[in-house]
């Protein structure tokens, strides 16, 4: 490590841009091999207590560092579509809405790439890892909604397709209550059961919701990968020995002032 200027000159083996699902999961893979890992994050790093209590608290949710925001919710608009996106340690598990199906036979099937395997069979055990690591289960509440949601298929003559959703919520012994890490044998935090109050998609402040810091990026972090937050990367570039060099700014920094410079032999985009 270097000092040059306010900068610091940092090295590791693997520097990940992002700490949203792919980044969190190639982070604790690569740490579990020994590599060194920085995990570079554009947002903050949120306690459950810190996110709001609604969407409405433009400040909080909202990312927009332009105007000073720097909540879970990033919003691109590109020409032709709106693309959400997520933002802050954790990158979108914070803010989408934890519903995580597998796609169905159809898909697998589809003559764009069904000739090049049995893509089903290639990749189940990866969806299986990845439902124990996220802490997949389906819906046990059945409200009022799923009971109009049933009543409109079997109307339309396909209730057979009718199905609770496979959530990534931690929902326990009930509203509430706090259970040692359910998870993965006391190495990951303690959790409480879901409070059922529908706001995963503004950040959940009960414990309940299975973001990636209390699962692959917690255990990453445990294992000794290093997260770098409110850290934006600014250029990337291959150097002369082959190792990339990764600039970057603070987010939150309005006068240009450059932030760490990072070095690495692999670098992930995620």
């Amino acid at each position: 490590m270097e000092l040059h200027g306010r900068s610091v000159k940092k090295r590791f083996d693997v520097v990940v841009i992002g700490s949203g699902f792919g980044g969190s999961v190639s982070a604790l893979r690569l740490r579990e091999k020994g590599y060194s890992v920085a995990v570079l994050e554009a947002g903050k790093r949120f306690r459950d207590k810190d996110f709001p209590k609604t969407s409405w608290r433009i400040s909080k949710f909202l990312f927009a560092p332009a105007l000073g925001l720097y909540g879970i919710q990033r919003i691109h608009v590109l020409p032709d579509v709106l693309v959400l996106a997520g933002a802050g340690v954790g990158g979108g598990s914070l803010v989408y809405a934890n519903t995580l199906y597998q796609p169905g036979d159809k898909y697998f099937s589809d003559k764009q790439w069904a000739a090049i395997t049995n893509w089903k069979e290639e990749l189940e055990p990866w969806y299986d890892q990845a439902r124990r690591m996220l802490g997949v289960t389906e819906n046990p509440y059945f409200s009022n909604s799923d009971q109009a949601m049933k009543d409109v298929a079997q109307e339309m003559g396909v209730g057979h397709t009718f199905k609770m959703a496979p959530l990534g919520i931690y929902f326990g012994e009930g509203k509430g209550v706090s259970a040692k890490d359910p998870f993965f044998g006391g190495v990951g935090p303690d959790r409480n059961g879901c409070m059922q109050c529908g706001a995963c998609m503004s950040g959940c402040r009960f414990n309940a919701k299975n973001t990636l810091p209390k699962n692959y990026l917690g255990l990453a972090e445990n294992a000794g990968a290093q997260v770098f937050p409110m850290t934006t990367a600014t250029k990337i570039e291959k150097m002369a020995d082959g190792d990339w060099k990764i600039s970057t700014k603070k987010t939150d920094d309005w006068l240009g002032e450059k932030g760490h410079v990072f070095f690495a032999k692999e670098v992930i985009v995620a």
